[in-house]
């Protein structure tokens, strides 16, 4: 389903509702949350895992889930080590069975060259991720030009900003000017802010600073909101926490592109299935946007000339007869989600559609 509601960030689960499952799902179940943003990750180091090598987290992404509460993964990257970030997330998401995965870059990628390390990456991510991926850093662009914006949105489905008021009490306004500021960035995402709810000295966001934020979001018509940091708020802005509790947030359900009675995937995915059987590149480079991205196991190319040629070129090792057969398929707004095979490849295919056209297409394949 695609990311609507209301969120709350976690930084240190041990602090939030003491760890304890049971306890951390009645308070969100209690507030109307739609979904928790769990911190997974430290640059290569996963977060969680206790001294004795025992991972504390699954217990309570399993009790969130079975009520009903989507549970994302956050991750602190700096880059320095851009291949073993990406594993370490890839490991961390696939062990906690999480919903997607939120990508914490700051000031570290503002530095010389951050370009191309954001590219590696967001490269090796992608290659297995196959859950939705957000980037949450700056509420400002145009403040941090030096930031690699393009290299990071390129790969991703979300965009969660930081909207941190710090120092003064007019959300609002700054959610306002945000999303104005990240819907001109290169490869714009759907945008989804982040609001503050934690306090530093001689500030704090107030009640109606909370209400603020969520009225203007839900003015705006954004499919979701979240705040940073449930362990904090919980415990030093009690009434912060309330006014979030008691601010509603409708869901929309939403239904799958198919057709229900027969089961048939979605038109379009079939028909990306009859181009990838024509064995015809440039038939297949038909239903990519021109700016699209696409990686398929480590390779990752940009643009529908170069996807062109991935193809031509996988064609030419593909064995003759064999054939793509679709496994399973289903849709989420305008994201397809496939899994097929051809002979003894097996491959998990997410296709993001922009204006009918796929702008994204991140496949994992194995044998």
């Amino acid at each position: 389903m695609a990311l609507q509601g209301k969120g709350f960030f976690t930084n240190v689960l041990s602090e939030c509702e003491d760890g304890d499952p049971a306890a951390i799902t009645a308070a969100a179940k209690s507030a109307g949350l739609s979904h928790v943003v769990v911190k997974i990750a430290e640059e290569s180091l996963a977060i969680g895992v206790d001294s004795q090598g025992i991972d504390i987290m699954p217990q309570i992404a399993q009790s969130l889930q079975s009520a009903g509460i989507e549970v994302w993964g956050w991750h602190h990257v700096r880059g320095n080590d851009p291949d073993g970030e990406a594993k370490t997330a890839i490991e961390r998401v696939r062990a906690l069975n999480l919903t997607g995965y939120v990508i914490n870059a700051e000031s570290d990628y503002e530095q010389p060259g951050r370009d191309g390390v954001a590219r590696q990456f967001m490269a090796a991510l992608r290659a297995s991720m196959n859950v939705p991926v957000c980037l949450c850093s700056f509420h400002f662009p145009n403040f941090h030009p030096e930031f690699p914006w393009s290299a990071f949105l390129e790969g991703c489905e979300y965009h969660m900003p930081k909207v941190f008021w710090e120092q003064a009490h007019n959300a609002g306004e700054q959610l306002r000017e945000s999303k104005r500021q990240c819907d001109a960035l290169p490869n714009a995402r759907t945008y989804i802010p982040i609001g503050a709810a934690y306090r530093t000295t001689g500030w704090a966001p107030l009640p109606g600073d909370i209400s603020d934020f969520i009225d203007t979001a839900r003015s705006l018509n954004l499919p979701a909101v979240g705040f940073f940091q449930w362990d904090h708020c919980r415990k030093y802005l009690p009434k912060d926490w309330d006014m979030v509790a008691n601010c509603s947030w409708p869901i929309t359900p939403v239904k799958p592109q198919t057709t229900a009675q027969s089961g048939e995937p979605a038109p379009f995915s079939i028909e990306f299935m009859a181009k990838l059987n024509s064995r015809q590149a440039a038939q297949v480079a038909e239903l990519y946007d021109p700016a699209a991205v696409r990686t398929w196991l480590n390779d990752t190319v940009y643009g529908v000339i170069d996807i062109r040629a991935a193809y031509e070129a996988l064609f030419q090792k593909l064995p003759l007869g064999i054939v793509f057969n679709l496994r399973q398929a289903h849709v989420e707004n305008d994201v397809h989600f496939l899994t097929w095979k051809a002979g003894s490849l097996n491959g998990e295919t997410t296709l993001l559609l922009k204006n009918g056209k796929i702008i994204q297409d991140h496949t994992f394949i194995s044998s």
